[in-house]
């Protein structure tokens, strides 16, 4: 890793702290090349020559007038430099595993950019708190996969291994491919896979390889290779959370994926088509990430926390830069507001982040230290791809509208700060879900101990590939969830402490890492642990 603060550092905050904005030109890191939409996929839409989507809005009512200079299309530059982030990772020589990953160059960048803002908007106690990670995380070198036919070859160039991928060990494996429609018994049935590639269509259409009945399937009768695709459209390369499967495994495009089948199709049962794939990854230790800190005084010690992760795969704009972005229009709304009009002192915190398995390092530091962190603690609230583009089911194409968006707020021991939360929603136009979700993402642990919010949206159908680029976030969606943050914490402002606080929940949380064990890294989190087993 070459040394940030030398090469970048002092540039950006320079420029950051000018008022300036980034060093860099969102601009000058241009998008990686599409190929054509494959119309023949489905009918795959195409955008109508001279049309520029421009996201439905909510219009400013009334009640809201307090909140009307956060501007969702103020807030998008902060999505676009956090993209570009991600580009200067891939055009330094990674041209196929890139993102804001931890571990990586593009993390350090991620977190100087935040600490910059901070400092930017006035902020105080900003740090960037290194946090060593125990376990060794996957870096894949390069990946290649291609499939020959009666003389015909094809590579598939969205072929992409989940994370944690099984290597090759610089070996090309070479497999004959049977299809099994969507992995379920049935689609096995006369067909032998053992010791050959897989390909199968998962029912949904998001990033995973697949349901873990139809992964562990898929292995039990014997695969070589699993390749996993899905209907949507188009030919996004999608990265997967971790899949244990002991074999090669990869998704692939819709484009590629029905190629595949269609060579599998027209091939004579005795010469089906064959694969060849090749995988260079290794696990690296020792490696560190960053928990990015920012504070804007009360009135009083008690505390308002808000945090979003800042890593992702690709551009990963609506998961998560739109919710860093909102953070940040946070942070710039209150500090234009006199510290003794702020009643409680808001903390911001840009978390390491979770999308390598193990992960999510820096919350767990977190967790240790509730009691010191949060026993004054009004709301803690997460902002995790709170405005994400919905998308048509089963293409490529998007609307004008936000998804609508997973909510929690309180649980049901705390009706006040839900009455709060929803009635915000509904003030700024949000949309949700009928149904209150189940917590997830980095909420989880802190809804137990602290009154908790979080919008989370998941537009499956970008999440995770190489499609989730600023494009694909709604202006009109950031202003509006961030301008109902905004009203949440002004309404909590009204309620004494004693009013929002309970006893911790009880659930099945338990934190991966021994306090006792660990406990040079609980005080000083930049300090390597082994824990045992």
């Amino acid at each position: 890793m070459r040394n940030f603060q030398t090469t970048f550092g002092p540039v950006l905050l320079a420029a950051v702290l000018a008022g300036g904005g980034v060093a860099f030109d969102a601009r000058a890191a241009e998008a990686p090349a599409r190929p054509p939409v494959d119309t023949d996929v489905f009918g795959g839409y195409q955008q109508i020559p001279g049309y520029k989507p421009d996201p439905l809005a909510w219009p400013d009512v009334p009640s809201g007038k307090a909140y009307n200079s956060i501007s969702g299309k103020a807030l998008m530059r902060y999505v676009d430099e956090q993209a570009a982030i991600s580009r200067r990772q891939r055009d330094n020589g990674n041209p196929q595993y890139w993102g804001r990953i931890v571990g990586t160059q593009s993390d350090v960048d991620s977190a100087e950019w935040l600490l910059a803002h901070f400092k930017r908007l006035g902020l105080t106690d900003t740090r960037n708190q290194t946090i060593a990670m125990f376990d060794p995380q996957w870096v894949p070198k390069m990946w290649e996969v291609s499939a020959e036919s009666g003389g015909a070859a094809r590579k598939l160039e969205s072929a992409t291994p989940p994370y944690g991928a099984m290597a090759t060990d610089g070996k090309v494996v070479d497999l004959p491919v049977v299809y099994v429609g969507l992995g379920s018994d049935a689609d096995y049935a006369g067909r032998d896979v053992k010791g050959k590639a897989v390909l199968m269509i998962r029912e949904q259409f998001d990033y995973s390889i697949g349901p873990a009945d139809v992964v562990k399937r898929a292995v039990g009768k014997g695969a070589a290779a699993i390749f996993s695709t899905d209907l949507r459209g188009g030919n996004a390369k999608a990265l997967a959370y971790r899949t244990e499967t002991g074999i090669p495994t990869f998704n692939l495009g819709t484009a590629d994926g029905v190629a595949l089948r269609d060579m599998i199709g027209k091939a004579s049962a005795d010469a089906p088509p064959r694969v060849k794939i090749r995988l260079d990854a290794t696990w690296d230790s020792n490696q560190k990430t960053f928990l990015t800190w920012g504070t804007l005084p009360g009135a009083t010690d008690e505390t308002i926390y808000l945090v979003a992760h800042r890593d992702g795969w690709y551009d990963a704009a609506g998961d998560n830069a739109v919710g860093v972005a909102l953070i940040l229009g946070i942070a710039e709304h209150y500090a234009k507001i006199p510290r003794e009009q702020r009643r409680r002192t808001m903390v911001f915190i840009g978390l390491d982040g979770h999308h390598h398995t193990p992960g999510s390092y820096g919350r767990d530091w977190l967790f240790h230290h509730r009691e010191r962190l949060f026993g004054k603690t009004a709301l803690f609230m997460n902002a995790e791809h709170p405005a994400q583009i919905l998308a048509h089911t089963g293409s490529r194409g998007r609307t004008e509208q936000t998804i609508p968006v997973w909510w929690h707020a309180g649980s049901t021991t705390r009706p006040q700060l839900t009455k709060i939360a929803l009635d915000a929603f509904h003030e700024f136009g949000v949309p949700l879900w009928t149904e209150r979700r189940n917590v997830s993402g980095d909420l989880n642990p802190f809804w137990r101990f602290t009154p908790g919010v979080v919008l989370q949206s998941s537009n499956y159908i970008h999440m995770h590939t190489d499609e989730d680029s600023p494009d694909i976030v709604s202006s009109a969606g950031l202003e509006s969830a961030t301008r109902s943050y905004a009203r949440i914490i002004d309404e909590v402002n009204k309620l004494d402490l004693k009013d929002l606080q309970r006893p911790p929940e009880i659930g099945a949380f338990r934190p991966r890492i021994d306090p006792v064990v660990c406990a040079a890294w609980v005080k000083d989190s930049s300090v390597p642990c082994k824990p045992k087993g």
